[in-house]
């Protein structure tokens, strides 16, 4: 049953919960049977095997110079053998008060992204199929949706929960119903325009979950992925999506602490899609940066810079020349950051790290970190050492309390940049 929650009511903020494989593939499993288990819509076991094929490359982008990470998109015409698109009509001003924006994962990524489209009253239904992911959720936002609404002079809209797929796919999150209890033929009208999916790094799930959507939710609900290493383009060829015109990627990374958000095309979306979503981005308070149309980069804009950051840290560590905090400690002093990138990846989780590089490396063996990412995996992660989230990791708990009372106390002042650097 959906659930609702007005921002307001005071509760007990809980942990977050970690993401795990064995969540992953609960969901995978769950969201087919649910697939199968909605009139009109067939199962996703039943799929052709040509429509879960390996993904196939895109093209190289014509430029002069081509780096290991961008790609061109698929032409318009060869995509789609030269018959006319599909035309996408945004919805109107008037319907976006009532029609929600759908986040599908209610993980430390998608709570957040729904607290932020929440904050300018704003309608947003949250589905994933763990009730106690929707509590988690639901508290994490009753606690933090008032005070950042406050903060900023704005309402906050309702939020709604449930694990009824066809309730988040095809209502407000919380429907409407008559005497007879069904539901009313006006709530229908209000079915979201905007779908975000906030589920683990894996292709094949990302690929079924959004051709679900794609099937289940009105032709003119926008599609977005917030993969941080997935293009759209990979998997629109990857599973059975239809009109990948409607799809594209909007990179989150930790709001409401980072507002920025990367836009990519799918290498098929409209193009009107681009500045309508970058404007309603705007509203409720997000900063959005559009990537050229077409274009396809892998790990998009800032995750590129960091991948290289992630890269040459882990290479200076395992030979030797200098320890996490000396790492740190540089980079602190030289961009007047709060913290460096050993305590960052710390953060994220050394085996996430580990994973995110291991899928560069399968796509570009020319990067040559297999033996940082060896030593990464022989010395930290076998030995549990997985850094915040098990306590010790680059840096040992003890340390990293003692880092968190540094940045507690201490005040960056302004940047005086050095000509040339």
């Amino acid at each position: 049953m959906p659930s609702t929650m007005s921002g307001l009511p005071p509760v007990t903020l809980v942990a977050i919960r970690r993401a795990c494989i064995a969540r992953h593939h609960r969901l995978s499993r769950a969201l087919r049977l649910s697939c199968a288990s909605e009139s009109g819509v067939g199962s996703l076991r039943s799929l052709p095997a040509s429509l879960r094929r390996s993904v196939i490359p895109c093209k190289h982008s014509p430029r002069i110079y081509r780096s290991p990470f961008s790609t061109s998109s698929r032409s318009l015409d060869a995509a789609t053998n030269g018959s006319r698109l599909p035309t996408w009509h945004p919805p109107s001003d008037e319907s976006l008060d009532q029609r929600p924006v759908l986040v599908v994962g209610a993980g430390n990524i998608g709570r957040r992204v729904a607290l932020i489209w929440a904050s300018n009253s704003r309608p947003v239904t949250i589905y994933d199929i763990s009730p106690d992911a929707l509590h988690s959720a639901t508290e994490y936002i009753t606690d933090n949706l008032g005070s950042f609404c406050a903060e900023r002079g704005t309402h906050p809209g309702q939020v709604h929960t449930t694990v009824d797929l066809r309730t988040a796919t095809t209502t407000s999150g919380n429907p409407e119903r008559n005497s007879a209890g069904d539901i009313t033929a006006t709530e229908h009208t209000k079915a979201p325009w905007l779908a975000i999916e906030c589920l683990p790094e894996s292709l094949p799930l990302k690929a079924s979950v959004l051709a679900l959507l794609e099937r289940s939710l009105p032709t003119d609900c926008i599609l977005a992925s917030n993969s941080s290493t997935l293009t759209t383009a990979e998997m629109a060829a990857e599973g059975p999506l239809s009109h990948p015109y409607r799809l594209l990627n909007t990179h989150y990374f930790i709001p409401p602490r980072n507002r920025m958000v990367e836009l990519m095309s799918s290498g098929e979306t409209t193009a009107t899609i681009f500045p309508f979503l970058a404007a309603q981005m705007r509203r409720v308070g997000f900063a959005p940066v559009v990537m050229p149309r077409d274009i396809q980069s892998r790990g998009f804009i800032f995750n590129r810079i960091w991948a290289a950051c992630k890269r040459e840290t882990l290479a200076i560590l395992a030979e030797g020349v200098a320890k996490p905090a000396d790492v740190d400690a540089l980079f602190r002093d030289f961009f007047h950051a709060e913290k460096g990138p050993c305590e960052r990846m710390d953060e994220v989780g050394l085996d996430i790290v580990a994973r995110v590089e291991q899928h560069h490396l399968e796509r570009q063996p020319e990067l040559g970190s297999d033996g940082p990412l060896t030593w990464l995996k022989v010395n930290y992660i076998q030995q549990g050492k997985l850094g915040e989230k098990s306590g010790d990791g680059l840096f040992t708990a003890e340390e990293r309390i003692h880092l968190k009372d540094k940045h507690r106390a201490g005040r960056h002042g302004d940047v005086e940049e050095t000509s040339g650097a």
